[in-house]
Order: C-alpha cells, then sequence, then structure tokens
C-alpha cells in the first residue's frame, strides 16, 4: 500500500466514458467488482494500490499517470532524454559538408538499404542503427535535392529515424523525423514511396493519441497508392493494417474488424509475404498485427487464442517477431499469468536483447510482473532484468571509451 497516489475516481469515469468502455467491462478487465469500481470513480473509496491503478491505466490505454493521479508521475521511465541528445542534434541541426562532393546516389542507397537491414535483422539493432543514423542523414542530405533517386533516400532515411524513435518511446523526435520524411517523399514523386512515409507518420501520430488522424492519413495513402501490381497491393495492405490499429486505440471495433478483413483478403490474394520499400507485408504480418490488435482492444485472452494459430517463424524481420511477442506478453501480464509473460519476454530477449532495453511497452510488462511477484518466475525475471540494464548501459561505455 501506498499513500503518494491520490487517484481522482472520476477522472477514471472520464477516460473510461472517453474511451466507450462500459465500468462493468472495465472491472472485468481489471479483476475487481463492478461495485467496488463504482466507489472508486464517485470518490467513496480510496483507490492507493499501485499494482491496481497500472492495471487500470494500462487497459485505458493511459501513459501518464498524471491523468489519474494528482501530480506529473509518469509509468516506468524508459532511459534519460540525454541518450537521445546525439540523434536529436542530428535531426534539428543537420550538417552539410561544405566544398566536399557528395556521395552518389546510387552509393547513399545502398547505406540506407544496409542500415534497414540492420534494423529489421539485427539483434544489436538499436545500438548498431543509433550508431549510424548521423552520419547516414549527413550523407543523404548532401545529395542532389533536385534528383528524385536522392530525395528517394532521404525519405528512407527519415522513415528510419522516426521507426528508430518511435521504438525508443522519444515520439516528439518521431514526429519530425516521419513529417520530413512525407516532404521528402512529395519530392520523391514515388506514390508507394509516399504510402509508406505517411504510414510511419501515422504509426506516431498512434502514439500521440491522435487516432482519427492517423487513420484517415493511412485511408489517403491507400487512395493514392492504387492496385498496379505485388508492390502497391502489399503496401496498402500495411496502410490498412496500421488504420486498424488506430481505429483499435480508439476503440471503435466495427471499422478495426472491417479494415483488418481488408488487410486480411490483401494477404491472402498476395500469396507470399514482402518486404517492399522496408515495409514488411503479408499473411503472416496479418495475423500478427491482429493479436497486437485484440490487446488494443483489451481483449487479452483472444490475443493469446490467437497466437496459438501462427507461426512466429514466417515474420520476415526481426523487429516485428521481437514486438509480436512482446504484445504477447504484455496480453499474458494482463492475464495475471506470469509464466507465459515471462516466456514470451525470454523470447524476446533470446531473438532481439536489445528490444527489451529500449522499447517503453517492455518496460511496463517487466513493471506489471514484478508487482505480481509471481515466486515460480521471480528468478527468472530478475535475470531477464539484469540483462536488459547491462544491455542498456554497454553502449553508454562504449561512447565514453571512444571519448
Amino acid at each position: 500500500m501506498t499513500s503518494d497516489f491520490m487517484v481522482d475516481g472520476a477522472r477514471i469515469m472520464a477516460v473510461r466514458r472517453s474511451r466507450g468502455i462500459s465500468r462493468r467491462i472495465l472491472a472485468n478487465l481489471v479483476g475487481c467488482s463492478e461495485e467496488w469500481l463504482r466507489l472508486i470513480e464517485n470518490g467513496a473509496r480510496p483507490l492507493d494500490r499501485l499494482s491496481t491503478i497500472l492495471r487500470i491505466a494500462d487497459v485505458l490505454r493511459i501513459s501518464d499517470l498524471s491523468e489519474l493521479v494528482g501530480g506529473d508521475v509518469a509509468l516506468p521511465a524508459m532511459g534519460a532524454q540525454g541518450e537521445y541528445d546525439e540523434i536529436g542534434h542530428a535531426l534539428l541541426y543537420p550538417r552539410r559538408l561544405s566544398g566536399e562532393p557528395g556521395e552518389s546516389v546510387h552509393r547513399i542507397a545502398r547505406h540506407v538499404s544496409a542500415a534497414w537491414d540492420v534494423w529489421q535483422r539485427s539483434p544489436r539493432r538499436y545500438s548498431e542503427v543509433r550508431r549510424r543514423l548521423p552520419e547516414l542523414l549527413v550523407m543523404a542530405e548532401t545529395a542532389p535535392l533536385d534528383e528524385e533517386p536522392a530525395a528517394a533516400g532521404l525519405t528512407q532515411v527519415y522513415r528510419l529515424f522516426s521507426t528508430f524513435l518511435r521504438g525508443c518511446g522519444q515520439h516528439a523526435l518521431a514526429l519530425l523525423a516521419a513529417d520530413r520524411g512525407v516532404a521528402a517523399a512529395g519530392r520523391a514523386g514515388d506514390p508507394l514511396l509516399s504510402a509508406v512515409a505517411r504510414a510511419e507518420l501515422a504509426e506516431v501520430l498512434i502514439h500521440l493519441r491522435r487516432y482519427g488522424d492517423a487513420r484517415q492519413l493511412c485511408l489517403a495513402a491507400i487512395d493514392g497508392v492504387g492496385q498496379a501490381g505485388p508492390s502497391a497491393i502489399a503496401v496498402a495492405g500495411g496502410c490498412y493494417l496500421t488504420a486498424a490499429q488506430a481505429a483499435a486505440e480508439e476503440n471503435d471495433v466495427p471499422h478495426t474488424e472491417e479494415l483488418l478483413h481488408r488487410a486480411r483478403k490483401i494477404g491472402e490474394s498476395l500469396g507470399e509475404d514482402r518486404d517492399d520499400l522496408h515495409a514488411p507485408f503479408g499473411a503472416a504480418e496479418v495475423e500478427a498485427q491482429a493479436v497486437a490488435v485484440a490487446v488494443r482492444l483489451g481483449r487479452y485472452r483472444q490475443a493469446i487464442r490467437l497466437s496459438g494459430e501462427i507461426d512466429p517463424a514466417r515474420l520476415r524481420a526481426r523487429d516485428r517477431q521481437a514486438r509480436y511477442f512482446l504484445s504477447l506478453a504484455r496480453a499474458h501480464s494482463m492475464e495475471r499469468d506470469a509464466a507465459g509473460a515471462t516466456a514470451m519476454l525470454r523470447r524476446v530477449l533470446d531473438g532481439c536483447p536489445e528490444e527489451l532495453a529500449y522499447n517503453p511497452q517492455a518496460a511496463r510488462v517487466m513493471e506489471q510482473l514484478r508487482l505480481v511477484d509471481c515466486a515460480t518466475t521471480r528468478g527468472e525475471l530478475r535475470e531477464i532484468t539484469l540483462s536488459t540494464r547491462l544491455r542498456r548501459a554497454s553502449p553508454a561505455r562504449s561512447r565514453a571509451g571512444s571519448a
């Protein structure tokens, strides 16, 4: 018990209603009685258990506890802002090499493609991409901007900036990068590239709770792509999946299911898993995203059930696998299944260990499991946490040693 959290029950009720969730449903998801929740919302009973506050915040998709608590209290911090100073500085103050010839467009394209491959497939993708991004932006910025191929390369650099920052929970910087990516894509004159850039911007907007804007952005991107060829169809399918995530955050179940259905039809029609413009899409991606959608809707048991029909090895990119296992870890933790959640965290650690060190969702899941304090998983969770801390510390030590 702690008295540091003075929760306003009226705020819980207001957020619950804005999400379109009934008191009975919220009570069931949290694991309490409807009468208990009524007393909390009416201010007749205090709520001062941290574990219950965190569970309510997760169900209501609240990342900042100040929405419920009288004070600025954030969910588990993911590290100091200073860790991203170099990346932020590169975005805000791009260097241009004066008096030196820039790299050729084709050479830049190879560097960009290699960086994307690292992000999608390396177990050290966060530290490796973080090291490459500033110089990659310098190369792309010094290319001749009046050439469409150069603009296409710059678009992909900004997309990677945004994807990396979004993965780290740095959404303000991600928004800046994604917006610049959309602008660069407009100069590239490629509808497919413009669509994937808009889809990345939509992903950032979802994290910033601009769900309606994110959905409309994806649907507009789909209209601009058309259906000419497998690449266009796959890009449109990916946009449908992002739009479905936005609809799920709005608790708009009918439209969420409709958008998922459209994506599923496209995945089935393709008959293969694709990775056009470093934007994976296919039948396996659709089913993995269906699990993530169920988690966003608070349908944790459904997410776990759906996972039984999925072969994670079919997901083309390591980053997609990591996010899939993290979604399942969250579902298990919300069902108070510490063993299941810990097993999923172990899968992430085995395949992409830096995901646990940098991804804010991973930190929230581990915090929830610590609060559950299951005796059978306590030792393994401690081991995973220690490994995560060591991996976060090692890049800092490397930078200090090279200074």
